[in-house]
C-alpha cells in the first residue's frame, strides 16, 4: 500500500517547491497532497494535488472559539498551528484516508515512508509523522478538553513549563507541547527518537545532538546520491529519511537537497554551508 503524503501551508513561499517536488521524487506511486491557499496552487506541479484548506474548517472553527492564547508568536499563527490538526482530519474523513504521512513544508524528505516500520512513527514530530484517523481523532478530542476545562489548561501551562518551553517568563503553550503530552500519556507508544536501525528522521538541522557538525547544524555527507549523517560516538554513518530545515534562515539551502541538485558519483561529498557547495571529501 502506498500512503498518501500531505503538507499544509498557507503562504506563498518559494522553499515549498522543494520539498514538494522531493516528496514525489521519493515516493513516486504516494499522492503527494498540498492543503493550501490559491497563492500557492502554482506549486502543486508535477503531480502534486492542491486542495482548498479553507475547504475543511469546520471542526478547526469551533476550536478557536475555545482557544487560550500564551505564546510569545503571534494569536493567528500559533492557533493556526492548532487548527491545522483539525483541518487535516477534516480532510481525510471527507477524502475516506485512512492514514497518511504528514510533513511540515520545510521537511525534505528522502525515504519510501509506505514501509510498515515507519507506522510505530505517529506524532511523536509534529513536523513529520505517520498520521492515522483514529490517532487523530484521539488527539484533537484531547486538544478541546485542555482549552475547554480550566483545571486541564493549568495543567497543560504546567506541563509546558516542566517541559522547559518556556522564554522571558512565558510559557509557551503549542501544538508541540501538546504532541508530547500526547506521546508520553496516551499513546502507549515508546519513543523512537526518529531512529529505525541505521536510518533517522531529522529532528532539527540545526541541533546536531548526536551528530557531527559543521557551522553549527549537521554535517552532511552525501554518496552515490544518498545522505548520511556521522555518528561522532560511534563513527557510524546513519541514512538520512528527512531533514528538517527549521528557521528562516536554513531554508535557504533546500534547493541544493533536492535529490535531482545532490551528487550521484561514487566519491563522497559533504555539504558546505559557507559556499553553499557540495565538496569532496579528502
Amino acid at each position: 500500500m502506498t500512503l498518501p503524503i500531505i503538507f499544509m501551508h498557507r503562504g506563498d513561499d518559494d522553499y515549498l517547491t522543494f520539498s514538494l517536488r522531493q516528496a514525489k521524487l521519493s515516493n513516486p506511486h504516494s499522492p503527494v497532497y498540498l492543503l493550501g491557499k490559491e497563492a500557492n496552487r502554482k506549486f502543486a506541479t508535477a503531480g502534486i494535488i492542491h486542495e482548498q484548506l479553507d475547504n475543511h474548517m469546520t471542526t478547526a472553527k469551533a476550536f478557536a472559539k475555545v482557544y487560550q492564547h500564551m505564546h510569545v508568536m503571534s494569536y493567528e499563527y500559533n492557533l493556526f498551528c492548532f487548527q491545522r490538526w483539525f483541518i487535516l482530519r477534516d480532510f481525510m474523513r471527507k477524502n475516506g484516508l485512512q492514514s497518511c504521512f504528514y510533513l511540515d513544508s520545510d521537511v525534505m524528505l528522502y525515504t519510501n515512508i509506505s514501509k510498515l516500520e515507519y507506522q510505530s512513527f505517529s506524532m511523536e514530530f509534529a513536523w513529520t509523522s505517520f498520521v492515522g484517523i483514529d490517532t487523530l481523532d484521539r488527539f484533537c478530542n484531547l486538544m478541546m478538553k485542555y482549552f475547554v476545562h480550566p483545571v486541564m489548561f493549568s495543567q497543560l501551562v504546567q506541563k509546558t513549563i516542566e517541559y522547559d518551553q518556556v522564554i522571558n517568563g512565558v510559557p509557551l503553550v503549542s501544538d508541540m507541547v501538546l504532541c508530547l503530552l500526547y506521546y508520553r500519556h496516551y499513546s502507549g507508544k515508546v519513543h523512537t527518537h526518529g531512529t529505525f536501525g541505521d536510518t533517522f528522521f531529522d529532528e532539527n538541522i540545526n541541533r546536531p545532538l548526536w551528530a557531527e557538525a559543521l557551522d553549527n547544524k549537521k554535517k552532511v555527507y552525501v554518496y552515490e546520491g544518498i545522505l548520511y549523517c556521522k555518528d561522532e560516538a560511534s563513527g557510524t554513518f546513519k541514512r538520512i529519511n528527512s531533514l528538517h530545515f527549521q528557521g528562516l534562515n536554513s531554508k535557504s539551502y533546500m534547493g541544493d537537497f533536492l535529490s535531482s541538485n545532490i551528487p550521484q558519483s561514487t566519491g563522497a561529498h559533504y555539504y558546505d554551508y559557507m559556499t553553499r557547495r557540495w565538496t569532496p571529501v579528502k
